[in-house]
């Protein structure tokens, strides 16, 4: 679970030089804090100090933190690693009977792929706490393939859905987590594995669309812009504005919402590599997910 959090914005927001950055955030004023709050500023001085150097809002101070630079070179994220190697060797035989049953499945990929929408969609949400077993999911699944040209939805993601009531007579808001889940899940197979081509960052903002489509999270008020005079906001399917805070540990650092955009770019980068790391598939696809997860491009 994540929550935002003004702690990581208040090391870069007082104070223009270094020297008065670390005076105000002195061990003496970090003791005041609560003890939570205090180590999480800890942690992030330790991956911001190169940032920290330079006058906030200055042009070396924009650019670096454009880059997204500090977070990456801190974390390393988008670098294979011993223990990934480590890894496959050790559960090399394993790895080999998956490939086993995999070359021995008469069932073609495609099929395969189709026929997890439902119990992938279901498991994914039950997993977040919706409580639509498979057999309710799998209604709301045929519903939409007879309320909803799924043809149409293909070639435009915004059009209007079918309300939950026409779908299920289960609670509103599990009924359009279920929709959605299924739609993004079609859209990725159709779009994606016919075609042959991978993700990119375009396809994954649409697919953050799709799964917050008529949920309170799709478009969220953030704060008053008191010097603009209006409010702003943070719809699906952009990258998140605020910072972000693991609710379990304060040493989980994830970038500023500055530094998101290069970092995805990267990631898009890192991904396209990855068929030359000499990686089985199924560890590629864990570490290219944990990576994913670290940058964690949107508030939801």
């Amino acid at each position: 679970m994540l929550r935002r959090t003004p702690i990581s914005s208040s090391i870069f927001n007082y104070g223009r030089h270094k020297s008065l950055q670390f005076r105000l955030f002195s061990t003496e004023t970090i003791y005041k804090l609560s003890g939570r709050n205090r180590q999480r500023i800890y942690a992030l001085r330790k991956v911001y100090s190169p940032l920290l150097i330079h006058k906030k809002g200055s042009q070396e101070w924009i650019k670096l933190i454009n880059s997204g630079k500090v977070w990456e070179d801190y974390f390393r994220p988008f670098e294979w690693r011993a223990q990934d190697y480590d890894f496959q060797a050790e559960y090399n035989r394993f790895l080999k009977v998956i490939d086993g049953i995999k070359g021995s499945s008469k069932i073609p990929s495609v099929d395969l792929l189709r026929g997890m929408i439902v119990s992938f969609t279901q498991h994914s949400c039950a997993m977040e706490g919706n409580t639509l077993g498979l057999r309710e999911t799998q209604r709301v699944w045929n519903s939409l393939n007879k309320n909803c040209n799924l043809g149409d939805f293909l070639k435009n993601q915004e059009m209007m859905l079918p309300a939950p009531n026409i779908l299920s007579d289960k609670p509103e808001d599990e009924v359009i987590e279920i929709r959605n889940h299924l739609l993004a899940t079609y859209f990725l197979y159709n779009n994606l594995y016919k075609c042959e081509h991978e993700i990119d960052l375009d396809s994954i903002k649409k697919v953050h669309r799709i799964l917050l489509k008529d949920t309170p999270m799709e478009v969220i008020e953030l704060e008053e812009d008191e010097a603009h005079d209006r409010s702003l906001y943070q719809h699906a399917g952009e990258f998140r504005k605020v910072e972000v805070e693991a609710r379990g540990s304060v040493y989980t650092v994830y970038p500023l919402p500055a530094e998101v955009p290069a970092l995805m770019e990267r990631f898009i980068q890192f991904r396209d590599g990855s068929k030359n790391s000499g990686l089985h598939p199924l560890i590629i696809a864990s570490r290219i997910l944990s990576t994913f997860l670290h940058v964690h491009p949107f508030i939801d």
